[in-house]
């Protein structure tokens, strides 16, 4: 049928007379068409990558869908399988636009494949299926961020210029230059910190490097921020609050804070003959610069040695006698005492 609806075909009779007679008539043959022929679907115009902002409504691509049979084994219905966010509008009878119907979003699906079914109305109907392949193509939609807001970094006091204190990322999910960012210093805090003479960040790695040593004892903290702006256009930029704490190190002296003579000795003490043991003789104060337990000090007589008659309180500073005093002893008892 799909090649010849009809035939003609001429007929002769004759006769054996003599002369021989004959008659002419012509026969006409239909072919009666069957349902033997799927319906074929044809894309045009195929618009692929698809940008991710791509609005509601735009045409994607052309269908076309054509079936060689005739009448109702001709005629077709077309649709989408499956939960895409495209759909088909017919233009005219057998014509089609594929059409954008919902959001896209490249960082949640990158690729959809669309699947149409074409179905005739023949008896039993036939059908066909074409798969196409629509590729989402990313947009600078996502600034890149953070892993937190804060992000606290501990320094040692004394460490060399050009340490690095520590390492910034980030995260952008778009893709190529959207996703490729860099790193600038933006404020500091407090106001009188030159924070721009104290760090530096590397603008391609985030590495954080230290420009002076810090001294715990003058500075115990300092607060700046940092900006992340990928290459996409136009860009886009999140910010993170960087908190810097320097670590105290065991780098100053205990300080003595009792009198001292001429000589760095501490001031005489008068011991009366009749004190008991545990009498108060003197305190010894000492301060430390350092924090915690480098400043956590502890007092002992170191000179002389086998001195059996003073004690001094390790965590106190307090000296005191150890026992009553005898005619054996001393008059005179020089005291060296460690803090």
């Amino acid at each position: 049928y799909e090649e010849n609806q009809a035939y003609e075909i001429r007929v002769q009779a004759r006769d054996k007379g003599t002369p021989p007679r004959s008659a002419h008539c012509k026969v006409l043959f239909e072919v009666i068409d069957v349902n033997d022929n799927a319906p074929e679907i044809s894309v045009s115009s195929l618009m692929s990558p698809v940008k991710e902002d791509t609005e509601i409504g735009t045409a994607v691509a052309m269908v076309t869908i054509t079936d060689k049979d005739g009448g109702k084994n001709g005629q077709t219905n077309c649709k989408l399988t499956g939960s895409v966010p495209f759909k088909l509008k017919s233009n005219y009878k057998n014509y089609y636009s594929l059409l954008v119907d919902g959001p896209l979003d490249r960082e949640r699906v990158s690729q959809y494949n669309v699947s149409i079914t074409a179905t005739d109305e023949g008896t039993p109907s036939l059908s066909s299926i074409r798969i196409i392949t629509v590729q989402v193509s990313d947009v600078n939609d996502n600034p890149p961020r953070f892993l937190d807001y804060h992000i606290n970094i501990y320094v040692k006091e004394n460490s060399p210029v050009g340490t690095t204190m520590h390492a910034l990322t980030s995260l952008d999910l778009d893709l190529n230059e959207n996703a490729k960012s860099t790193y600038h210093l933006i404020s500091s805090s407090p106001k009188t910190t030159q924070i721009a003479s104290m760090v530096n960040i590397n603008s391609e790695t985030g590495d954080i490097v230290s420009l002076q040593s810090f001294n715990y004892e003058e500075l115990k903290t300092f607060q700046f921020k940092v900006q992340a702006t990928d290459s996409g256009v136009p860009p886009l930029s999140s910010n993170v609050t960087v908190n810097v704490f320097i670590l105290d190190e065991n780098d100053n002296n205990p300080t003595i804070l009792a009198p001292y003579s001429e000589h760095g000795s501490v001031n005489s003490e008068s011991i009366p003959y009749s004190a008991e043991a545990g009498y108060f003789v003197a305190k010894i104060r000492a301060v430390d610069a350092d924090s915690g337990y480098n400043a956590l000090l502890s007092y002992h007589l170191s000179e002389p040695k086998g001195n059996n008659l003073f004690r001094i309180g390790t965590s106190t500073g307090e000296i005191r006698t150890k026992r009553r005093m005898s005619d054996n002893d001393l008059k005179t008892h020089p005291l060296v005492v460690l803090v």
